[in-house]
């Protein structure tokens, strides 16, 4: 006999896995979506795009990568702040007391607290919803080319390497200059947490609920998407590392391309397709023509010494 008690228990525990296996399928959905757009960003920057297929479970890989990188980006410096700005509320708080002791203060609080009130709530809403948006367009209106360079780096492999502009993503690409490419997605990330954090105080300015909220909201819930679904690409081009195994084959020399600079771009059924560094080509390569494939090293697709 099911007792009240046991039966509430039950419910509760399928409500519970319910939830998890929701939670769960979004997160592995998230995860797909942010995958998906680094390797097809990846791709396109090295001029794959339709030539190399991947998996869900790829997609998946990236995605997780992904998240665990930002996650540490992003966390390692705000736990930082967050100390430091609990040693600075302690301080304030240490200062105050001396000074309620001693009796002073008491003036400037109670200046603050009648300008404060003299003021109508609504007003309030008004003037902190406006310095969110002046903030956001003001930051947007530089921050919208940063996420779109990435971007327009397209088609490396068939590049001529001395044709890059110093300076320029292809040039920081092809040199393999990694710390100032994680520089600048660093840059974007902190750009996407600052749209977030203006959308979070703009909404709690307009008011849930309230009339136009959200017309009022649109800018900002426009503005954080375009960034949301541009930052896995800018990763998949700033940050995903362009190494690849260094594959040599045994076979009918005939039929086996030229020179031995070449890596392995993916493995089907029927053929490996590589990419030969002398040359700046794309090749199949079938594998019945192939007695032996064997990856040497995982290395840089690009040349070193090229200038940034």
């Amino acid at each position: 006999m099911t007792t009240p008690l046991t039966g509430s228990f039950i419910e509760g525990l399928k409500s519970f896995l319910v939830w998890v296996a929701g939670a769960l399928a979004g997160i592995t959905a998230i995860l797909y979506a942010c995958g998906y757009l680094v390797t097809r960003s990846h791709l396109a920057m090295l001029g794959l795009y339709g030539l190399v297929d991947f998996g869900a479970d790829h997609f998946l890989q990236e995605g997780a990568k992904f998240a665990v990188t930002i996650a540490y980006m992003a966390l390692r410096p705000l736990l930082s702040v967050v100390v430091l700005l609990g040693l600075v509320v302690l301080l304030v708080r240490f200062v105050g007391s001396l000074l309620a002791r001693a009796g002073a203060g008491s003036w400037g609080t109670g200046a603050i607290g009648n300008i404060a009130a003299r003021v109508p709530p609504e007003s309030r809403r008004r003037l902190a919803y406006l310095l969110c948006l002046s903030a956001l367009l003001a930051h947007a209106t530089v921050a919208y080319d940063y996420f779109e360079n990435p971007l327009n780096v397209v088609n490396l492999l068939y590049a001529d390497p001395a044709s890059a502009k110093p300076g320029s993503l292809d040039a920081l690409v092809l040199a393999g200059d990694r710390a100032r490419l994680h520089g600048r997605f660093e840059g974007l990330l902190w750009s996407t947490l600052l749209a977030a954090s203006l959308t979070v105080a703009a909404w709690r300015a307009v008011g849930a609920g309230r009339r136009h909220g959200n017309l009022l909201m649109l800018p900002f819930a426009v503005t954080l998407g375009l960034y949301l679904v541009t930052l896995p690409m800018d990763y998949g081009v700033l940050e995903r590392p362009v190494n690849y195994g260094a594959v040599s084959f045994t076979g009918d020399p005939g039929t086996l391309p030229p020179g031995d600079n070449l890596y392995l771009l993916d493995k089907k059924s029927d053929g490996f397709v590589v990419w030969n560094k002398t040359t700046r080509r794309v090749v199949w390569v079938p594998a019945s023509k192939i007695q032996r494939a064997e990856v040497r090293a995982v290395e840089p697709l690009f040349t070193k010494g090229v200038k940034p």
